[in-house]
């Protein structure tokens, strides 16, 4: 007989839950409930103290909608989340394949790669603030010292050129993410399957068409969906960096959610607007999860 004492499957059950406690507990209390409160503050009345009057009500959505600046800010959010997700993947899946091969330093350059995923999102967006200042920025002394301009360029008062360097920083963050999500993705790929092609006499495209993008695929769509997320709810690079000027011309949802919160202190408008940004974010993932399943199963 064996020695052990083999648990009833309730008792095992009871004890799987209780393991699983503390972790449903932390979720609860600093995710399902700011969500739950945030879409309660939304259908209420709430006066500048953040004191809920009164529930029931459409007129916080009502006011987010009527804002002429509004749609502007929408179309930058979709436009800034689209954007550097495209960017950063075809960046990410170039780098992912040179890194996966072997050359000299290759370590080296994998964990210099890492630097500006590793580095804090506030400290990174303070140095390209500063980088980009029109009278004591780095880059406006690198273009004048190298004759390619003969006077400071002000990037960050004209909204179209700021709005284009926040993309470029968003990139610049994303790509190293991206690029190790996908290299584990690459590495998890037969070598035989390469072999195999290179004796039918399959060349670089070839393979790359036809072995590595369809079998990266699994790495490239979870990439897509968590970056999506990422960006779409990134707030410290633009506050940090722009702040929504000129005339909220660089808001995203999160900043602007902020601006309507803490300088206009309209609460339940900016719980309206994280609902709002809520079902944006739910429909994609929806969407693009029910495609790439049809593909799959296709």
């Amino acid at each position: 007989m064996d020695a052990r004492i083999r648990k009833k499957p309730g008792i095992a059950r009871f004890e799987a839950y209780l393991w699983m406690l503390p972790t449903l507990t932390l979720v609860s209390v600093f995710v399902l409930f700011p969500v739950l409160e945030s879409v309660y503050m939304s259908f209420s009345k709430v006066s500048k103290a953040g004191i809920i009057k009164s529930f029931g009500t459409l007129d916080n959505f009502r006011y987010v909608l009527k804002q002429p600046v509004f749609p502007r800010v929408i179309v930058n959010t979709v436009v800034w989340t689209v954007l550097i997700v495209l960017i950063s993947i075809v960046i990410s899946i170039t780098l992912a394949i040179v890194l996966n091969e072997r050359f000299h330093l290759r370590r080296i350059t994998r964990t210099m790669l890492l630097f500006p995923w590793a580095t804090s999102g506030f400290i990174t967006a303070c140095v390209w603030k500063y980088a980009l200042d029109y009278q004591y920025g780095s880059v406006n002394a690198l273009l004048i010292r190298s004759g390619l301009v003969k006077k400071n360029i002000n990037f960050l008062g004209n909204a179209d050129s700021a709005f284009a360097w926040l993309i470029f920083v968003g990139v610049f963050v994303t790509v190293p993410f991206m690029t190790f999500t996908l290299l584990s993705g690459l590495q998890s790929i037969s070598v035989d399957y390469y072999e195999a092609a290179t004796i039918d006499g399959a060349g670089f495209w070839d393979k790359l068409f036809k072995i590595t993008l369809p079998l990266l695929r699994p790495a490239i769509n979870v990439t897509i969906v968590l970056n999506v997320i990422y960006c779409f709810n990134s707030f410290v690079f633009v506050h940090t960096i722009t702040g929504g000027t000129p005339a909220h011309r660089t808001d995203t949802i999160m900043t602007y959610l902020y601006w309507m919160a803490f300088s206009k202190g309209n609460y339940g408008a900016a719980a309206a607007i994280s609902v709002i940004g809520f079902i944006v974010l739910l429909i994609f993932s929806v969407i693009y999860m029910n495609v790439q399943m049809k593909e799959e199963t296709a």
